[in-house]
């Protein structure tokens, strides 16, 4: 199991360093200069030069993505002198416009959508298993076909309407959940929860739909194998026989799990916007309207790890859950 733990490892920082690598040669050929976006209106030549050379951006893209991956390990100085600026390790980049490093900005805003798309996974693997064991064992029964057209609605719902016929129904017409804002959990984890149940609920039964169908196919194809005929034939009670089953359908539904975290958090985006919450996707998308390609570029690269991350935990969940994923 070690092994296979660092093979996983190993590949995910691989996988890191070649999108981080991409994403520079991206916004290097980018029509906007962040350094001309700092120098303001008129911009003499000197002034830009020195600009870029205060920020960095006078070098290739390839030189620049270099000190980018020593930043993370040994933080980067912008300029020299008293305008010196540090960035500590892990830098991802400074924000020249906000005037704080990117790290700092992200773990601020980092438990506000964390929270969010935690919570919307375990409502929408704990609605999406139990639906589809239900619709299978319910199977071309009223149940079965109800969950079914259910699930048909929501994958053609868009996340901002559904949010908004939620806040609409929930939070005017019936006034009981808030309708924006967000408790940190320290302060209140009551409150925390409370401000975020809807939020949960609305990103979370959008995928629970797909886990829905899926789960259902799925626990059909298992109380259909060989496996489970030859429990059967043993005498086996029908509760164990439904463990065995259900434990084939979380392989499966733990890799879509981690192949839909980018989801989730694009979700998490419009999601935010809607409930009023201020969390990665409106830093992000307050970054592209102000052109701060540092933030930016930090904020798509910090996604990326934590979609990286989350499907590192996924494989390695697997391999705990089925000892042939780790043997191959």
């Amino acid at each position: 199991m070690t092994r296979y733990i660092l093979r996983r490892i190993a590949a995910s920082a691989l996988v890191l360093l070649l999108i981080s690598l991409a994403v520079y040669l991206l916004f290097f050929s980018s029509a906007v200069d962040p350094a001309r976006v700092m120098c303001g209106r008129p911009c003499y030549p000197d002034r830009l030069a020195q600009i870029k050379a205060f920020m960095q951006t006078d070098r290739s893209a390839f030189v620049q993505w270099v000190d980018f991956v020593k930043g993370l390990f040994v933080g980067r100085t912008f300029g020299a002198g008293n305008e010196a600026i540090h960035c500590a390790a892990p830098c991802v980049g400074f924000s020249f416009e906000l005037r704080q490093p990117v790290t700092q900005l992200i773990w601020q805003r980092l438990p506000i959508t964390a929270s969010i798309a935690l919570g919307a996974i375990v409502v929408a693997v704990a609605l999406g298993m139990s639906g589809g064991v239900l619709a299978a064992l319910r199977r071309n029964t009223w149940v079965d076909q109800l969950l079914r057209g259910l699930t048909l609605v929501l994958i053609a719902t868009p996340t901002y309407l559904l949010g908004l016929l939620a806040l609409l129904v929930f939070g005017f017409y019936l006034n009981s959940v808030p309708v924006s804002g967000y408790v940190p959990f320290a302060e209140s984890p009551v409150d925390w929860a409370w401000h975020l149940v809807t939020p949960w609920f609305v990103l979370g039964a959008l995928f629970a739909a797909s886990y829905l169908r899926f789960a259902r196919n799925q626990m059909l194809d298992e109380l259909g194998g060989d496996h489970l005929l030859a429990l059967r034939a043993t005498g086996a009670p029908r509760r164990s026989v439904l463990r065995v089953a259900r434990r084939g359908v979380w392989v499966p539904i733990t890799t879509m799990v981690g192949l839909d975290i980018a989801g989730l958090l694009g979700g998490a985006v419009f999601t935010e916007r809607v409930f009023g919450i201020h969390g990665l996707g409106e830093l992000l998308i307050d970054a592209v309207s102000r052109r701060d390609l540092g933030l930016v570029v930090g904020t798509s690269l910090f996604g990326a790890a934590l979609v990286i991350v989350a499907n590192l935990v996924v494989d390695i969940a697997q391999g705990l859950i089925d000892p042939r994923i780790r043997r191959g």
